[in-house]
């Protein structure tokens, strides 16, 4: 006596195979503008940065910004004098670009004989995402779930 069965599938790893790339380019483009928009919230609050110096919020007061520019400001949050470096903020599909001189911000520099210490809107000082990143992270996984299972689903028959 022979027992036939019949099984019948609802997905197709073929067809995840072929859109897995898009299908993860999306997933990363949205970690990218979540971070980067974090890192715009970090400027804009100025919460979770070092705060000025005192000698530098003189200056600030005082309208010194580079060579012979007269920008004189009462805002002393952090790395908020011109809103260049918060503009340039944006998330492109291979990352995210930021103006030139923000790698001093994030790694630190020389100004002169002294260093000073980095400000990094991007990362807290042990190297973790901002905290924006983190509470995004369950909405962007039920995202990627959606679009594997709508990539893979074959049609009944």
């Amino acid at each position: 006596m022979a027992i036939t069965t019949k099984a019948t599938s609802n997905f197709s790893f073929r067809k995840l195979a072929n859109a897995l790339d898009d299908v993860l380019d999306s997933y990363v483009s949205n970690i990218y503008e979540d971070v980067a928009q974090d890192a715009r919230d970090t400027i804009t609050s100025g919460k979770g940065l070092r705060k000025l110096k005192a000698k530098t919020q003189e200056k600030r007061k005082k309208g010194y910004y580079g060579k012979n520019k007269n920008m004189p400001t009462s805002d002393m949050r952090p790395l908020h004098h011109t809103g260049k470096l918060l503009k340039s903020i944006k998330a492109t599909e291979n990352g995210i670009n930021v103006i030139g001189y923000a790698e001093n911000h994030i790694n630190g520099h020389f100004a002169g004989k002294s260093f000073v210490r980095p400000r990094n809107p991007f990362f807290t000082q042990k190297e973790n995402l901002k905290a924006g990143v983190k509470k995004n992270r369950d909405k962007r996984m039920s995202k990627l779930i959606r679009s594997i299972n709508k990539v893979w689903r074959t049609p009944q028959k």
